[in-house]
């Protein structure tokens, strides 16, 4: 018989994931239909969620400023693949103690993308129903969601990934567990490269007595970030195209918007295109992972202890210049090579006429 023991016992000794809870579905039925489980499967009864975590030095070489590979390879596809792998497994478990089991992708996670389309006939939800991975995770017990939208975990703070499986088996739920983690420092806000975590401005909804709350994230400011096109916090873009004066801070973008223009120029870019057939996680989270975990640490707040001191690394975090690297003096317009040398004037033997032509 499948219990929520017995699957959890089978995820965190065979599987091996970090950590796994479960949701009944009664806790979404205030989701919006472009968000309820119940529009991709209809007689789902409870919402699975669990988690791998994100190994904490794949950040120290983004943090150092030295090294993006290892957090993209590692942290951010690499473990995305491994989720896929652990879901599989818990798929087929369910399936074997005779009951259905529908995975959710973590890809399509933008209202922008399928839902403002037509349902597929009339009377039906909209097409490409898309489940918060971080309100069920929320939802399921697993942890919450902090200021700056990203998942937390007492065991590990910001560092981890969430999947998603629906069923319709009848799963005991776990309890949900808000506000002993966030504690609103804003460090997020103030270390986000890309200005996108807003300071006052948030989101809320409100599941069997707990406020879940986080900031109005600028999603196309944090997608540029993301994709690499922030000059403060990557030196790839900056490097493909010095004259340009990419102020991230300044762009109007919606999340399509930043998705379209980072595909257009993620393989103009010779490091990035080199990590990855898609475009990668060259922001590194720098403050919405690895500020808010620099934090929860030194507060104690996080179960996952390390003997190094300081924790991780101290200090302000390091910016690039977003101003073009060369002026129009350098160029006149044409083409700018810092390593070309200065060119001469070519010798001639004929005077200049009066006008300074040969």
């Amino acid at each position: 018989m499948l219990t929520t023991q017995s699957l959890r016992d089978y995820a965190l000794n065979v599987v091996q994931v970090d950590k796994i809870g479960v949701a009944n579905i009664e806790r979404f039925d205030a989701a919006p239909p472009d968000m309820d489980p119940r529009n991709i499967m209809p007689k789902a009864r409870s919402v699975v969620v669990f988690l791998k975590r994100i190994i904490r030095g794949t950040c120290r070489g983004v943090d150092e400023g030295t090294h993006w590979s290892s957090y993209h390879v590692y942290s951010y596809a690499g473990l995305s693949a491994m989720l896929g792998t652990a879901k599989d497994k818990l798929l087929r478990f369910i399936e074997q103690n005779g009951y259905d089991a529908t995975p959710l992708s973590a890809i399509g996670t933008s209202r922008e993308f399928g839902p403002t389309a037509p349902p597929a006939a009339p009377g039906l939800p909209p097409r490409e129903v898309v489940v918060q991975h971080r309100i069920a995770g929320t939802l399921a017990g697993l942890g919450e969601i902090g200021w700056s939208k990203v998942f937390l975990t007492k065991e590990f703070g910001p560092r981890q990934r969430l999947g998603i499986i629906l069923t319709d088996a009848e799963l005991e739920p776990d309890p949900i567990e808000t506000g002993a983690l966030c504690d609103r420092c804003k460090r997020c806000v103030v270390e986000c490269p890309g200005g996108a975590i807003d300071r006052d401005r948030s989101v809320s909804i409100d599941v069997e007595g707990h406020h879940i709350e986080w900031n109005d994230l600028d999603l196309g400011k944090c997608k540029l970030t993301h994709f690499g096109l922030n000059k403060l916090s990557g030196p790839f873009f900056a490097k493909r195209f010095p004259g340009v004066r990419m102020a991230v801070g300044e762009q109007e973008v919606t999340w399509l918007e930043a998705w379209d223009l980072g595909w257009a120029m993620f393989p103009t870019m010779p490091a990035l295109s080199a990590l990855s057939a898609s475009p990668v996680a060259a922001c590194g989270a720098r403050g919405c992972i690895i500020g808010c975990m620099k934090h929860l640490e030194a507060e104690g707040a996080v179960e996952n202890t390390f003997s190094t001191r300081p924790i991780f690394s101290d200090g302000r975090p390091w910016r690039l210049s977003e101003e073009p690297g060369h002026r129009f003096e350098d160029h006149k317009g044409f083409t700018w090579n810092p390593d070309a040398p200065e060119a001469e004037e070519p010798a001639r033997d004929e005077p200049r006429n009066d006008e300074g032509w040969y």
